[in-house]
């Protein structure tokens, strides 16, 4: 028996080493997995900042367009009504005339406040897909990080299991 003993612990730490090796293996490209998705992550994050932040400026230049045609637009209009109110003898001074121009730029304020609402809506979408895409990066790396641990766990049991 004593013969034996130092044949089953050479053995046994020969076997030991090789399930450390192959442990440190496994964990390394697990490493590199994680690794590598967080940088494919960030690349797409940083990709997609830009993306917003392109948006966000063409959602600004398109409210500046729109806000200098609504202001030309309502200038016609009032030079307009007003040509027509003085075609009809009608001053602008005069209470229903007045009532009428205030009506024209009551309207164009309406407008101008819809869009703006519209515009806070789209920039609104851009930032919660920004932190949507976030959140699902974070996921992602838990998921991959749970599933590596579970599978280190597995291992580490099927190694002692044959050690025995």
């Amino acid at each position: 028996m004593a013969a034996i003993t130092p044949i089953l612990t050479s053995a046994l730490v020969s076997q030991g080493v090789g399930l450390a090796v192959s442990e440190f293996s496994r964990r390394k490209k697990q490493d590199q997995s994680l690794k590598q998705l967080r940088q494919r992550q960030d690349l797409n994050q940083k990709i997609a900042e830009q993306n917003a932040q392109q948006s966000r400026e063409r959602i600004a230049i398109d409210a500046r367009q729109i806000e200098e045609k609504r202001k030309r637009a309502l200038r016609r209009a009032v030079s307009r009504q007003r040509a027509n109110f003085a075609a009809q003898g009608v001053g602008s001074g005069v209470g229903s005339s007045q009532a009428v121009l205030l009506g024209l730029f009551e309207q164009s304020d309406e407008e101008k406040a819809q869009r703006e609402d519209l515009d806070n809506l789209r920039l609104n979408s851009i930032d919660q897909n920004l932190s949507q895409r976030a959140s699902l990066n974070i996921l992602q790396r838990t998921q991959l990080e749970q599933k590596n641990n579970l599978r280190n766990l597995s291992a580490i049991g099927n190694d002692i299991t044959d050690l025995l």
